[in-house]
């Protein structure tokens, strides 16, 4: 009697492990459905004003990417960009659909599809002031103060790049435009900053700030879609469907449609040399 209580709950359980180690390739191929996390980028990926509805380069490219695949796309949770892994991690969503910067620091917890395009970061610094036009690598100095956003990229290239400099951190879910508000108000020294997201900001403050060694950029990052690490058949779903939209001018074109200044997203281009004619 008792092998036979212990064999019952024994099978009863399996169905509860199974569902437990349930992958989001299976998720998602059996309720037809990504479910995505988010954090608010303009003009990536940000919320209409009057309508809340989802709006950007990353929401289109998930909605075409749910077409192509038979799959409803949901915007299910937003998170700050510091907590937004851990909620892929936890099974709250399936991926992450905003442009997510592939990084080293994130690379042991999470996967990266295929870039969607890529973005360059600058220094910024007071329009008056001339310490960094020359070299910027003299930041790397305790005298300096570099204003960040926390768990965000400004934070990860500032230690890597900058370690021996002061950091003045700004909580994750603060907006970009506030790192340079602290660099106006002589908060920091410095900040750094994606492109786009300077130029929206001196758009209506003129001649307060400015972007240093602009033909130089601090880094280039690749603006991905986040997918959880050691699902190999998910990331080979979105890989192969994001490719082909890549190569069929697809990510290109809505590019262009969503860039508000030229040369801020830098497409990404097939990865084959057209023959000669």
């Amino acid at each position: 009697m008792k092998r036979f209580l212990v064999a019952f709950f024994l099978c009863l359980s399996f169905p509860a492990l199974a569902a437990e180690k349930q992958s989001a390739f299976e998720r998602v191929t059996t309720s037809n459905t990504i479910n995505c996390g988010y954090a608010l980028w303009a003009p990536v990926l940000y919320k209409d004003a009057k309508t809340g509805e989802m709006k950007g380069l990353a929401h289109d490219v998930m909605e075409e990417m749910g077409k192509r695949l038979n799959l409803k796309i949901t915007w299910k949770e937003e998170a700050a960009w510091g907590t937004i892994v851990e909620g892929l991690h936890t099974g709250r969503y399936d991926m992450i659909c905003t442009g997510l910067a592939a990084t080293s620091a994130r690379a042991k917890f999470i996967n990266f599809s295929s870039p969607m395009f890529y973005s360059p970061i600058y220094i910024a610094a007071r329009a008056d002031d001339a310490r960094f036009d020359k070299d910027y690598s003299i930041l790397n100095d305790a005298r300096y103060k570099i204003a960040v956003l926390e768990g965000e990229i400004s934070s990860i290239i500032a230690r890597q790049r900058f370690a021996q400099a002061g950091i003045t951190a700004m909580p994750q879910t603060a907006d970009y435009s506030l790192l340079l508000k602290e660099l106006e108000t002589k908060k920091a020294d410095a900040t750094i900053i994606e492109i786009s997201t300077f130029l929206e900001y001196e758009a209506h403050n003129k001649g307060k700030l400015k972007i240093v060694q602009r033909d130089k950029p601090l880094n280039v990052f690749a603006a991905t879609l986040g997918l959880p690490i050691g699902d190999a058949a998910f990331k080979s779903m979105v890989d192969t469907t994001l490719n082909e939209m890549v190569l069929d001018g697809t990510v290109g074109a809505l590019v262009k449609k969503h860039e508000k200044f030229p040369d801020t997203m830098l497409p990404a281009t097939p990865a084959y040399v057209s023959p000669k004619k």
